[in-house]
């Protein structure tokens, strides 16, 4: 069976779940039918396994993308693992796309899921700049964006901001760039993939947690010099991101 030929590669908490969801309701994208993360480009025996990694997707001739959307893969070589170089390497033409999301709201989104996951405490304001999970190294686009154009300098950026003004026209410019017409009904790609809200009540907790308004002023501190690379490299004003 051939490798996939379309890479949803990050970021983390920005829209990939709603994505992947979506283009599996055209004909035309066929995924695993398990797992929408495989993880398979951050195994240290990846290179071993490809015929693994190829039976792992659906075999129908109706598709003309098979994929999988693994957000951790957009990232920075990390313990020898390079994904960038290993996708231009063993993936070579493959397309790739990445959605980005403001880097303070992102931290905000993963503290939230990690407390869900119950690897951090709940609590209602979210004070301190933690590192920890990667929840701000994910967030430092331009350098993960400049090192993966060195070796994909096709790889796509949309951004989350798009996806939310306008589900269904995010939706279509995605299938558009990858040469189709959009086959998705408007009415089919108006949804929520995930809503903690309704996982935080079953979980008995009152409210989502908030960022304090000293640590988002601290997190656009940290990532303001790493914005001003993401819009060179993307030609997008960000500046909203900083307001």
């Amino acid at each position: 069976m051939p490798l996939p030929n379309l890479l949803i590669v990050g970021a983390q908490k920005s829209g990939t779940t709603w994505l992947h969801k979506a283009l599996m309701r055209s004909a035309r994208f066929g995924a695993n039918g398990r797992f929408k993360e495989l993880n398979f480009l951050l195994l240290p025996d990846f290179e071993d396994r490809l015929e693994e990694y190829a039976n792992a997707f659906p075999d129908d001739p109706a598709h003309v993308y098979r994929f999988e959307s693994t957000p951790g893969y957009f990232s920075l070589p990390d313990a020898g693992i390079d994904v960038a170089a290993r996708v231009a390497r063993h993936l070579p033409g493959i397309e790739t796309l990445a959605v980005l999301r403001n880097p303070v709201d992102r931290y905000l989104s993963a503290y939230t899921h990690h407390m869900m996951r119950r690897r951090l405490p709940h609590t209602a304001e979210i004070t301190d700049l933690n590192p920890a999970f990667n929840m701000l190294a994910y967030g430092m686009y331009g350098a993960i964006l400049t090192h993966w154009r060195q070796h994909v300098p096709g790889l796509r950026v949309y951004f989350y901001d798009d996806l939310v003004a306008n589900q269904p026209a995010f939706l279509a410019g995605v299938m558009a760039d990858l040469g189709l017409d959009c086959d998705v009904p408007p009415r089919k790609a108006r949804f929520r993939a995930n809503d903690k809200e309704a996982m935080f009540k079953r979980l008995g907790w009152d409210s989502m947690p908030v960022l304090s308004d000293a640590l988002r002023e601290e997190l656009k501190d940290y990532y303001r010099a790493d914005i001003a690379v993401l819009q060179d490299q993307t030609g997008r004003d960000l500046a909203h991101w900083l307001a």
